[in-house]
């Protein structure tokens, strides 16, 4: 039988984590799908040359004859070419080829030097990036799931062990989230908008993390202080049918 949840402080604090639980979806979902978590620029930093996020890489083809109405063409990691030859890397005007995967697209061959996957990058760096998108995606399911719990757990009055199941899910995503930051920052200089939005969406489940916490520990604490008082109370049956209510202290431990 479901109980709605009559206490209005976890109440309202359980919706909250909720909404707090449902921006940060938004958020992160958003930011994994933007481009911006590399931008390159121009020598004048005018004009976007090219932008990289965990799946992909966008590339203006035009070169050097940009403009801001200029497209980009956007090119997936999946496609790109991977051998031990691929990598070219010049050090010192000494030009060697190493493990690494391309761009299928010979025009992005002019970012070679950027320092994102745009036309090249070592084989290292994608199966980073390869790990870093699958870290977000966790981390996106993780706050989803946290987020339907929050609202059930505010909403309705729950079995006292599902109560810390929000707190747990939400910890996970936030876990899986900054160790998707921290990986994707061996490989992308993230300045952008879509690192942004990932970011900030990470610290509000961390927000909302902390409120569910509150209120699992305020229902436990309320469940705990209920079955006290029941276990005060011992009634006892006689055969005349009469019921002598008895006040039983216990000493706790």
């Amino acid at each position: 039988m479901v109980v709605r949840n009559d206490d209005s402080i976890s109440f309202g604090l359980g919706i909250t984590a909720g909404v707090i639980g449902l921006i940060s979806l938004i958020l992160t979902c958003v930011g994994v799908g933007l481009p911006s978590w590399y931008i390159g620029m121009n020598a004048n930093n005018t004009i976007t040359l090219a932008e990289a996020n965990l799946f992909y890489s966008c590339y203006t083809s035009n070169g050097s004859q940009v403009t801001t109405s200029s497209k980009l063409t956007c090119v997936s990691y999946n496609s790109f070419s991977c051998s031990t030859t691929s990598y070219q890397n010049s050090v010192l005007n000494v030009t060697a080829y190493l493990s690494g995967c391309t761009n299928p697209n010979s025009d992005a061959a002019i970012y070679s030097g950027f320092d994102a996957p745009i036309y090249q990058t070592s084989i290292n760096s994608f199966y980073t990036l390869r790990s870093a998108a699958a870290l977000s995606i966790i981390s996106i399911l993780f706050i989803f799931f946290a987020t339907i719990f929050g609202f059930l757990t505010g909403i309705f009055l729950l079995n006292i062990y599902l109560v810390f199941i929000a707190p747990i899910l939400g910890t996970i995503a936030v876990i899986f989230g900054i160790c998707c930051l921290v990986t994707t920052g061996s490989v992308l200089n993230y300045t952008g908008a879509g690192f942004a939005l990932f970011a900030v969406g990470i610290l509000l489940e961390l927000i909302g993390v902390t409120l569910l916490s509150i209120v699992s520990g305020r229902l436990n604490g309320m469940n705990m202080k209920k079955r006290i008082q029941e276990d005060e109370s011992v009634f006892i049956q006689r055969p005349e049918g009469h019921v002598i209510v008895r006040r039983v202290q216990k000493r706790r431990t």
